[in-house]
């Protein structure tokens, strides 16, 4: 009944369905039910496979499978003949072999195609199926190298590794099966083939066991089998001793059928060992019959699921591939999207710099992966200083408008700040040294236009310091924001266009930065001229000498003046009210150094003057500069950069060269054919398994 089932017409045809699927879905991840042969080197692999098969597979002392093998075993009441090839190998170009004989040698010949002329081993699979008279059952078997510890000369020096990540991918899946084999004599339980797959079946309810070399057995091999007892494991599939060719009955050409026979003939001779050991545990026909019914369930209870998971792949996949752009082909199609990027940066640009901050830039027409950090949870509202202007500063913040007004707040205070406090007493001592350096160049109540020329060339030594700071913070935030909205609205997919472009909006930035220099150093060679035609400059000064007459109402203020000065003063004692001159001191005598003014002498009126005019002047001066250096930073920087360098853009590609430009990056390109192949090999695999589901 059980034969009759296997041998179905439905359970073969969906066999084979599930070989043609699992070949289809090669490399892909989706997993199909299959059995996998694990061991070590030289552990009687070969001998098993070809018990069960009936076949000669390859041998050699050193490794030989070195790819895995693929065996589908398939019955027919036909010629028997094997078709091998690979993953590679067109359905035109697939061997077909006559004489089983040969099949070990195109074996061989299909590894040496894949893993090369050598001993190392390769994950690409080989094909070989084969169709014979004498097999009970349709059943499909993957070979796996076996595991070697010490590389052979000539061969990779992880091979160990290799192997065993090989081994690791194939049984890790959840449907695949676990065939040991171990010989007879050696411990289940220190297998390394087992110590693998527990990883993965720490139950063993997935893993059986084709214990080889049975005639080599060991004191207490029932029990063994059994999974009971020293050196045992309890399988859920069970164990199956075999017997395998030994050296002279190969090279004695035994055939398979024959040593079937001397199989079972040495399980009755042996019978004492093998008692009480049921008969599905003894012989390579149960071993065949085990995986037969092992295969057919688990296929039967895994297919649902396999079949969606296929359809879940494959929308999945398409999903994928529709969120990929189109591959432009055309100049028309490569202007298109470049004009609409363009737009969007214009756009953009133009409403951070009108201070339209609720425009969003139109992000679902493109990829947008910036990295920046949002800045704007970190920002702290702080109360200004009535004093002193509160400058936050928010790197990447894209509010263009705000921050250029940020920066010429900042600039205006700075540059007040860079002229002296001229109402000082110390800035008159300074007022007076000048007028004492001028003794004899004019007259005493009457204060030379070089001494306030000298002064405020002085003030104006300290302004290209901060004028030239402001050039430089608008063109650094500049070239920070937008690049950053340059990124944002261009799709990065294209890094020749990028770069182009990136460094069109670097080159404009600076050639801004330098008219702006230019611009700047202009205003202040100007302003060493004294001049002005404001008539705020009088009332300043009317002001100003208001407020000094009540101050010195209020306070007689005295001053101490240089020794020319003095002696000056003593020269002309004569003339002079003795009201308006005295010392502090007897000590300050004529034979000091110094001696004080009263506020009302003529070289302090003088120095007061000074004081005035520069304070005066220095205001009108503060308002021009603040003013036309804040209007030159605005034209260079944002009328003739900002918001023109998009048409810089636009211009430096010709149309011509688009393409080449937009040329589909390598990356994009395989991802979409891998994306094409992996759904066409998924709807290939499902509509194969939905007629046998």
């Amino acid at each position: 009944m059980l034969a009759e089932e296997l041998n179905s017409k439905d359970s073969r045809e969906l066999l084979s369905a599930v070989d043609r699927m699992r070949e289809i879905l090669q490399g892909h991840k989706i997993c199909l039910p299959e059995i996998v042969v694990v061991g070590d080197q030289s552990v009687g692999k070969s001998s098993v496979l070809e018990a069960i098969s009936g076949i000669q597979l390859p041998r050699a002392q050193n490794i030989c499978t070195r790819c895995p093998l693929e065996l589908r075993m398939k019955v027919t009441t036909d010629n028997e003949y094997a078709i091998i090839h690979n993953s590679k190998t067109s359905e035109d170009t697939k061997k077909t072999i006559v004489d089983m004989k040969n099949i070990a040698d195109e074996v061989i010949r299909l590894t040496n195609d894949i893993a090369g002329n050598g001993i190392n081993v390769s994950s690409d699979p080989i094909y070989l199926t084969v169709y014979k008279r004498n097999i009970p059952y349709d059943l499909t078997l993957i070979d796996l190298p076996g595991i070697t510890r010490n590389p052979q000369p000539g061969q990779a020096k992880d091979i160990h590794t290799q192997i065993l990540t090989l081994i690791n991918k194939y049984i890790e899946p959840s449907t695949a099966v676990v065939l040991h084999v171990i010989p007879s004599s050696v411990d289940f339980a220190t297998s390394e083939s087992t110590k693998l797959a527990k990883e993965f079946d720490p139950d063993c309810e997935r893993q059986l066991i084709a214990v080889s070399k049975v005639d080599k057995y060991d004191k207490g091999i029932a029990q063994k089998l059994l999974g009971e007892g020293s050196g045992s494991m309890k399988f859920h599939l069970g164990c199956v001793a075999v017997l395998n060719r030994n050296q002279d009955e190969i090279d004695s050409n035994v055939s398979f059928e024959e040593m079937k026979e001397r199989e079972k003939q040495f399980f009755i001779k042996h019978r004492e060992a093998f008692q009480n050991l049921p008969d599905e545990y003894k012989g390579v026909d149960q071993l065949v019959k085990k995986l037969a019914m092992i295969q057919h369930n688990r296929i039967r209870s895994t297919f649902p699921e396999t079949i969606e998971e296929l359809r879940k792949q494959i929308r999945a996949k398409k999903l994928e591939l529709k969120h990929i752009p189109m591959a432009m082909t055309t100049e028309h199609e490569c202007w298109t999207k470049f004009q609409s990027m363009i737009d969007t940066f214009r756009e953009s640009i133009q409403a951070k710099v009108n201070g339209d901050y609720d425009c969003e830039i139109r992000s679902s027409m493109f990829n947008i992966n910036s990295d920046e950090p949002d800045n704007t949870s970190s920002i702290k509202t702080t109360v200004p200083n009535r004093t002193k202007i509160a400058f936050i500063s928010l790197p990447g913040d894209d509010h263009i408008a705000y921050h250029l007004y940020k920066f010429q707040q900042k600039f205006q205070e700075e540059l007040r700040n860079s002229f002296s406090d001229f109402s000082t007493t110390d800035y008159k001592k300074l007022a007076m040294i000048k007028i004492d350096y001028a003794t004899g160049v004019s007259l005493p109540n009457f204060q030379s236009f070089k001494i306030i020329e000298s002064l405020f060339r002085e003030e104006l030594a300290r302004l290209p310091k901060v004028c030239f700071s402001l050039v430089q913070d608008i063109h650094n935030y500049l070239n920070n924001i937008l690049l950053k909205i340059y990124h944002q609205t261009f799709d990065q997919e294209y890094p020749r266009l990028i770069q182009r472009l990136k460094e069109v909006i670097i080159g404009k930035i600076d050639e801004a930065e330098e008219r702006t220099i230019e611009r700047v150093q202009e205003i202040l060679d100007m302003e060493k001229r004294l001049f002005t035609l404001s008539p705020e400059y009088m009332k300043l000064i009317l002001e100003i000498r208001k407020i000094n007459n009540s101050s010195d109402r209020e306070n007689n203020e005295q001053v101490i003046i240089p020794q020319s000065t003095q002696s000056l003063a003593q020269g002309r004692s004569a003339v002079l009210n003795s009201n308006k001159i005295h010392y502090i001191s007897p000590t300050f005598a004529p034979t000091t150094n110094q001696s004080v003014y009263e506020s009302e002498a003529n070289e302090v009126h003088a120095a007061t003057d000074i004081q005035t005019s520069l304070k005066a002047y220095s205001e009108i001066v503060q308002k021009r500069i603040i003013d036309i250096i804040s209007q030159i930073c605005y034209h260079q920087f944002i009328t003739l950069c900002t918001l023109e360098v998009h048409k810089n853009m636009t211009i430096a590609i010709p149309t011509s060269d688009l393409i080449r430009y937009m040329k589909e990056p390598y990356d994009r390109t395989t991802q979409r054919q891998n994306l094409k192949r992996s759904i066409k090999a998924f709807e290939e695999a499902l509509k194969l398994g939905q007629e046998h589901l």
